[in-house]
């Protein structure tokens, strides 16, 4: 009877938490959804941000990701190549990242979207661990880092797209569009750590 009533108790409680922890696990977005702009330079490189001004990203599950348009106006890479990207952010909310997300959109209808290459990340200064998928694509997904983001910590990520011939015409417009956001901790742990604690109430309950 009071196993019954322990599992019957307890068990819509951990259903409720499991449901909150993968909805924010899942989270997407920044707090003020911001848009920027951005030049190719010499190289050809975009440097967006620097340790000095970081560029401030906050987690919000109900915010917007933060968009950069990029143009070409010297037409340094008109005829496609690798374009390296070095952004520094500073994680300006109160959540630790574990994961970050990048998609590319298409410079313009008809031009095939530029794909990611490769990606470097550094925290406070010091390259850390993930894993990445999605490089060969114009979507990439960074995971299971090494050492969280924390709040105030310094992200640098290091990255090369390859982009396509935009062909005649295009230098000076919009030649790329990219949304990316970070993600707390992936909603596996979420799933372990529930699994665990009714686990525990399982055997507290065989106990009682």
């Amino acid at each position: 009877m009071n196993a019954s009533f322990t599992r019957l108790i307890l068990t819509p409680v951990l259903a409720v938490a499991l449901l909150t922890m993968c909805s924010t696990a899942f989270a997407q977005g920044t707090a003020t959804g911001p848009f920027t702009s951005h030049i190719v330079t010499l190289g050809p490189e975009v440097i967006i941000g620097d340790a000095a001004s970081p560029i401030l990203i906050d987690l919000d599950p109900a915010g917007q990701p933060w968009t950069k348009s990029i143009t070409d106006p010297n037409g340094l890479i008109t005829g496609g190549g690798l374009l390296g990207i070095v952004e520094t952010i500073v994680n300006a909310g109160n959540e630790p990242w574990f994961d970050w997300h990048e998609h590319i959109s298409p410079a313009q209808p008809g031009i095939p979207a530029s794909t990611w290459s490769s990606v470097s990340l550094f925290v406070n200064g010091s390259s850390i661990g993930f894993n990445a998928l999605g490089l060969g694509t114009p979507d990439l997904w960074l995971d299971t880092f090494s050492q969280p983001v924390l709040p105030g910590d310094i992200l640098v990520i290091q990255k090369q797209a390859d982009v396509p011939p935009l062909g005649s015409g295009i230098p000076g417009g919009p030649m790329l569009r990219i949304s990316e956001y970070p993600t707390p901790e992936p909603a596996s742990a979420a799933v372990m750590g529930i699994g665990s604690l009714l686990l525990m109430a399982r055997r507290k309950a065989a106990v009682g």
